[in-house]
């Protein structure tokens, strides 16, 4: 009976409580999304969405991406300038380039993609939204020019491999991220999702961060790698940085127990970065 009278109350007083703002983007829909659930995940697809045409083949991934970017609006930022220079590192198929357009249509926007599916799924949605200025490259950032192992399955979990073990017909065009930022004077906003090679990336183009004003990392690691993550933000830190960290994904229910997976990574965490 007492718990009965409980959540009788909570339903009245949750009544009275502020609503949460609507979010500025239309949500997919109930009816959308079921379709979308019950779609194969093989074949290209394209759908009118609230944001455009989006060019896709994982329909789940598409479900989960859209509600992070346009729901959550997980890369909003304030730019200081109506033309803001964008480095979308791990574009996947372009939804964060969209994102970036619909809020700055007057941005410029380098997106890097080495996934060769990926890419073209990419450069199918700048086309079928007229996308302008966007230069979008079929290569990896990396610490170093040239090419380099790539294991890739047109998913959003495509990476480098450093092992070496990936077919030979998967090597893909790599480009330096620290020559990249050295030819812009300011760059208002890094986005930086390249599945594990976070660390190698930044401890080579540390120096050249403090032309950076806004920076998001996806950290991939292992629990054995906290001494990684521990330079990564001493580095955030040392260039002006301030850091909010979020999870991305909850890997190990048990930590204490589990400590590590028997996956490619055991932390995934969202770090958002602005100067102080």
């Amino acid at each position: 009976m007492s718990n009965l009278i409980a959540n009788i109350v909570k339903g009245i007083i949750g009544k009275f409580k502020p609503k949460q703002p609507a979010g500025r983007f239309q949500d997919i829909g109930w009816t959308l999304e079921k379709i979308l659930k019950h779609e194969e995940d093989q074949n290209k697809k394209q759908k009118k969405l609230p944001i455009g045409i989006v060019n896709y083949i994982r329909p789940y991934e598409l479900l989960h991406t859209y509600r992070e970017l346009f729901g959550k609006e997980m890369y909003l930022f304030k730019a200081n300038n109506e033309t803001p220079i964008i480095l979308d590192c791990g574009s996947n198929i372009g939804l964060s380039v969209l994102y970036f357009k619909t809020i700055y249509p007057n941005a410029k926007v380098w997106a890097f993609e080495p996934d060769p599916a990926n890419f073209e799924l990419l450069n199918a949605n700048i086309q079928s939204n007229q996308l302008q200025n966007v230069m979008a490259q079929p290569a990896a950032v990396w610490i170093t020019d040239g090419v380099i192992s790539f294991s890739g399955n047109g998913s959003e979990a495509s990476r480098i491999d450093e092992t070496n073990i990936a077919p030979s017909n998967n090597s893909v065009p790599c480009i330096r991220l620290k020559t990249l930022l050295q030819s812009f004077d300011s760059i208002d906003f890094l986005k930086m999702d390249i599945e594990g090679g976070e660390y190698k990336v930044m401890t080579d183009c540390a120096d050249e961060m403090h032309r950076v004003e806004n920076l998001f990392l996806e950290y991939h690691g292992k629990t054995t790698d906290t001494q990684q993550l521990t330079e990564l933000l001493e580095i955030v830190n040392r260039q002006g940085f301030q850091a909010y960290i979020r999870n991305a994904a909850d890997a190990l229910i048990h930590p204490f127990v589990e400590k590590q997976t028997n996956t490619q990574f055991d932390v995934q965490l969202n770090i958002f970065c602005y100067k102080k």
